[in-house]
């Protein structure tokens, strides 16, 4: 269930992720987290472990009933003693972006479970505190696209040159896809100024983005929605006020 990558992996996993609401706003917390020395994993190797997770769960004929045995499983399985915790509470930004989907599942009552479980470790609340920030600059300050900065951060301090570029670049049409058309703008904005801080070497790049925008601007009305959720004794309930955030309101009063 705990997804364990190499290096390149992690690379690769990183770039598709850029297509995830939930791991834009929790990677920095995540990358914190091993810094701190709190987690051995990688922000990837986290966010694949908790998707992992989500889909075992989902699968189950009885989620609640076999619950209990599936985060015992998950606790016996990792190594760091904060790998569990965190995998869950990603789990449960997950389930709860992709709750319109679950039809005829009780994704709160699942939520609320996982969080009951989680009560009183330490990380908990500041892991949440962190990605809830994130989310807020995300949305107030259109910090969508630190992500790509980072990457090609990446790529310069491992040595990497233009056709590694290149490839970041071609990896953005092949995931634009599953991106909603605010993520699409911003990533254009960010690589075509980079495109033309380096004179103009990746017009073909940026073209094919372009190209690839007019198709998906044609059949994309609005960006994905996601309702937040907020823990207020021991129940949790939609976030009234807005309802765009994954983690948005989910602080400890």
């Amino acid at each position: 269930m705990i997804v364990r990558l190499e290096k390149e992996q992690q690379k690769s996993a990183r770039r598709k992720l850029l297509a995830d609401v939930v791991y834009i706003i929790s990677h920095e917390a995540l990358r914190k987290m091993k810094q701190d020395g709190h987690t051995e994993l990688s922000p990837e190797e986290l966010f694949l472990s908790a998707q992992e997770f989500c889909e075992t769960l989902l699968a189950l004929p009885d989620v609640m009933e076999g619950l209990d045995d599936e985060i015992g499983d998950l606790e016996d399985e990792a190594e760091g003693k904060n790998d569990a915790m965190l995998i869950m509470t990603l789990a449960t930004a997950q389930l709860q972006a992709r709750s319109k989907k679950c039809v005829g599942i009780d994704i709160r009552k699942i939520i609320l479970y996982i969080y009951k479980r989680l009560d009183g470790h330490d990380l908990l609340w500041p892991l949440i505190e962190q990605m809830t920030d994130k989310e807020d600059a995300r949305w107030m300050e259109g910090k969508k696209t630190n992500l790509l900065d980072y990457e090609l951060q990446e790529i310069k301090q491992d040595g990497g040159g233009s056709e590694e570029i290149r490839q970041l670049f071609a990896d953005m049409v092949d995931y634009s896809d599953n991106m909603d058309k605010e993520t699409i703008r911003g990533n254009l904005l960010f690589l075509n100024r980079y495109n033309i801080d380096h004179n103009h070497a990746y017009d073909k790049e940026v073209i094919a983005l372009f190209d690839k925008f007019g198709i998906k601007s044609t059949t994309i009305i609005k960006p994905k929605e996601y309702v937040g959720t907020k823990i207020v004794e021991n129940e949790i309930g939609n976030v009234e006020a807005g309802g765009t955030g994954v983690i948005k309101g989910m602080k400890k009063d």
